[in-house]
């Protein structure tokens, strides 16, 4: 009898510790899932690597524009505040396919000013120019040039105690290889400044 009550107990300690761990791995996954799901919103891009390229130059062909921004298709980039160095990937292709040289393509970044509530609206435009670490109305030079395509991040520091909101960024892009008006196209995308989360 106490050997079955031994036996009984043993099988039952075994069960627990197999039910405590399958409950520990699925708690964990769901700790990794939740925190990917709030990542995948808030994904910046470090550097202009092949893999960006790639996704840049895809983009080109999907959407048939000369300026093109890596955002997906809402084109909005959640920042979350606290966030330092969050690069958004863009590029542009010469107005005829053409090999890009480095001085030949260009681009401007610009503030939407014309939207009833933004962060302008929530700070000043000086701040919100600020945010950006490029220069603003300025004509700069692509990072990277492969073909007839260029490649550039425009990157955001934003500090703790940012007000959230929604601000609308024009790039503006030249190609000085044109024969009358140089400016190719324009892309816009916006960026959320969004309040930093559990994770």
């Amino acid at each position: 009898m106490k050997i079955q009550n031994k036996k009984a107990a043993m099988e039952m300690s075994i069960g627990t510790i197999v039910t405590i761990v399958l409950l520990m791995s699925v708690l964990v996954l769901g700790l990794v899932l939740v925190r990917s799901i709030f990542t995948s919103a808030t994904d910046s891009v470090d550097s202009l690597g092949e893999k960006v390229q790639a996704a840049i130059d895809s983009t080109f062909a999907e959407e048939g524009a000369p300026v093109v921004v890596l955002l997906g298709t809402d084109k909005k980039a959640k920042i979350k505040a606290g966030t330092a160095d969050f690069g958004v990937a863009f590029g542009a292709s010469t107005h005829d396919g053409t090999k890009a040289t480095e001085n030949r393509l260009k681009f401007k970044i610009s503030l939407d000013t014309s939207a009833r509530e933004n962060c302008i609206t929530k700070m000043t435009e000086v701040k919100v120019e600020r945010l950006i670490n490029e220069n603003i109305g300025t004509r700069l030079d692509f990072e990277e040039i492969a073909g007839p395509n260029a490649y550039a991040r425009v990157t955001f520091n934003i500090p703790k105690g940012t007000p959230l909101c929604t601000q609308k960024i024009f790039i503006d892009a030249y190609d000085t290889d044109q024969p009358v008006d140089d400016f190719l196209g324009r892309a816009t995308f916006r960026i959320q400044i969004i309040k930093s989360g559990l994770f």
